[in-house]
């Protein structure tokens, strides 16, 4: 039994520094949003899918992760594999990472208070039933009840039944109810609902393209697929791989891929993964080297003239602990190895797309027969990052020689004699008449 140990009264040489649960789980729930929180829960579903389906690349098809809200409760359930019943006794409870767990491979819930922090977020009342093939178990606990011992941290196993299932039964469901009233009110939205079908299609994007499903109130999610513009060698996306080790027990391995797509503000920028997770969604900040310098090349501020720019970044590692995640995986720990060797690949992979960008802006002025780039962004295709063959930079066929330098001439003269000049020239439009006229008086009084 997990307790805290009271204060010997007849011992002056001891000060009480034990913490309350209740501001434990105050701490420890204030700095979390709902979204982020079900977010946690999730990732608790795809470690699961990775204990079951441990290949590399491996399908998670026929599994499936199932969530539930409305303004009385909140469920999500799985068929993931379920929590082993030593793993429930010993750790997965338990706050914070403890010694002598076994961590799956390319986990992606790190920090060991995903589940507990999300729980205690959505309400009074909570369970955690769970089914693997050797034992299932129910959990359940009044919030309230236990915030008020100090003393036992435990939380109590009811329903325990050790026999045997088969693999397609098990897995695991977690419920919540007596809401908090700000989840209740969220939950009650058709906007929140919405924006939590879109985080969980960009956030898990991943496992969804290896065959995970998810639904959420028994719509499915239909899940995007990220991919480049690309042209042969007309217009070629960068696609880099790096191996660094930096410690821990296997090394760590990124794969970054840069180029453009559809012109859009809000889709603009670097998507950042980790271990499958998407950490930064469309980022513009200095974080992924935006109006930042490395090594003696530079990328300015993001403006809507990148507004094609896309870049993915995928950090992996079979431990864990080295990925540059914070502990809600909504951003970076600047302070990590891993991201002292992100960023200035970043940066370098940014730069010769923030040329092309700045080329392909400046042939607005140009001809339609000189907009070289232009046309070659026409006809490119989008690609799936799969099917990007390696390739350092960016590149883009250079233009050809362009014509002179345009300028622009425009005047007003009386809507009569534009149009009688209009008939001479048997034209219509005066755009078409100030060019032949301009055209004539270059012929006469420059040709001769």
């Amino acid at each position: 039994m997990a307790e805290m140990v009271p204060l010997d009264d007849g011992d002056e040489t001891k000060v009480e520094a034990s913490p309350t649960k209740r501001f434990f789980v105050d701490i420890m729930t204030r700095d979390i949003l709902i979204g982020e929180a079900i977010q946690d829960l999730i990732d608790n579903c795809i470690d699961g899918a990775k204990r079951l389906r441990p290949s590399v690349g491996e399908s998670y098809e026929g599994l499936e992760v199932s969530i539930s809200t409305s303004k009385e409760a909140f469920e999500l359930s799985d068929n993931c594999g379920g929590i082993p019943l030593d793993v429930a006794r010993k750790y997965a409870f338990r706050f914070g990472r403890a010694k002598g767990f076994d961590e799956t491979e390319g986990s992606v819930g790190q920090f060991g208070v995903g589940m507990k922090r999300a729980l205690f977020k959505l309400g009074r009342h909570f369970s955690v039933s769970s089914r693997t093939e050797d034992a299932a178990f129910d959990i359940v606990v009044d919030v309230d009840a236990w915030v008020d011992d100090d003393i036992n941290w435990d939380f109590n196993i009811t329903q325990l039944d050790k026999s045997a299932r088969a693999l397609a039964d098990t897995g695991t469901t977690l419920k919540a109810w007596e809401l908090e009233t700000g989840v209740s009110e969220l939950f009650a939205r058709d906007t929140f609902t919405a924006a939590l079908k879109n985080e969980i299609r960009v956030r898990q994007q991943e496992a969804m393209s290896r065959g995970l499903r998810f639904n959420v109130n028994d719509e499915a999610i239909i899940p995007l697929e990220w991919t480049l513009l690309s042209s042969g060698e007309a217009l070629a996306p960068a696609h880099v791989r790096y191996s660094d080790d930096i410690g821990g027990t296997a090394p760590l391995t990124m794969r970054l891929y840069a180029g453009i797509g559809s012109s859009s503000p809000a889709a603009a920028g670097w998507y950042v993964f980790c271990n499958g997770r998407c950490i930064l969604e469309a980022d513009q900040s200095e974080v992924t080297g935006w109006s930042e310098a490395s090594e003696d090349v530079a990328i300015p501020k993001y403006h809507g003239q990148f507004a094609r720019f896309r870049g993915y970044a995928f950090l992996d590692s079979r431990d864990a602990s080295l990925l540059p995640w914070n502990t809600t995986k909504t951003g970076i720990d600047l302070e990590t190895d891993a991201y002292r060797r992100l960023k200035p690949r970043l940066i370098a992979a940014t730069r010769p797309i923030i040329d092309f960008l700045n080329a392909l802006d400046g042939e607005k002025e140009f001809e339609d027969k000189d907009r070289v780039l232009t046309e070659v962004v026409r006809q490119a295709t989008s690609l799936s990052l799969e099917a990007l063959p390696e390739r350092r930079v960016f590149a883009a066929s250079p233009p050809r020689e362009k014509g002179p330098p345009l300028t622009r001439v425009s005047y007003q003269k009386p809507k009569a004699e534009i149009e009688a000049l209009a008939e001479v020239f048997g034209v219509k439009k005066p755009k078409e008449v100030g060019e032949l006229s301009f055209d004539y008086a270059y012929s006469e009084q420059v040709r001769g």
